[in-house]
């Protein structure tokens, strides 16, 4: 059975892109490879709910709230794959919130809007076969790339994984 399994108006949608799946990198920092359990959630294909603008018909829960599926998300997130494969040579955003990050990779969509990644990482239980735990929240077409970067903290991603690992803190840095 698929990870995500939804059919909208009579048709199954295809999401075999957003299988979870294993991210392998060697950090130097810590002189070991870590392995991640990648992730996506349906944020990924989904905008929020709202009676006044969607059709019941594109209702798909996130187990709390009702979203709606989204062509546009849909049809973009098949970049999601090659954005997660080519974080261990990239820098991340911490964002303002102190709980996601943002990955905004040189993914500019025709119109020349970007595609930013927003994802969690943190430490998998010690029983668990990989390092650390992955999810990509959500992703989705913007206008203003600085808008997304503003008030957030760049950070390499394999130093970001050795911190998370090493159960240190990740913290934005204080604004001047």
């Amino acid at each position: 059975m698929a990870y995500f399994d939804y059919e909208v108006r009579g048709t199954r949608l295809d999401l075999a892109h957003l299988e979870p799946r294993t991210l392998t990198l060697f950090v130097i920092t810590i002189a070991r490879e870590l392995t991640i359990d990648v992730r996506f959630s349906n944020h990924c294909f989904t905008v929020a709910f709202d009676d006044n603008s969607h059709d019941r018909a594109d209702l798909i829960w996130d187990h709390r709230r009702p979203r709606a599926y989204d062509t546009e998300r849909h049809v973009f997130s098949r970049h999601l794959p090659t954005m997660v494969e080519a974080l261990p040579s990239a820098s991340v955003h911490l964002t303002p919130s102190d709980r996601n990050y943002v990955y905004l990779a040189h993914v500019t969509l025709p119109d020349g809007r970007a595609y930013p990644m927003y994802f969690g990482l943190r430490r998998a239980p010690t029983d668990h076969r990989q390092q650390l735990l992955m999810v990509v929240e959500s992703a989705y077409p913007v206008a203003d790339r600085k808008r997304v970067l503003a008030g957030t903290t760049k950070i390499s991603f394999p130093v970001l994984c050795a911190k998370i690992y090493r159960g240190q803190t990740v913290r934005p840095r204080a604004r001047r």
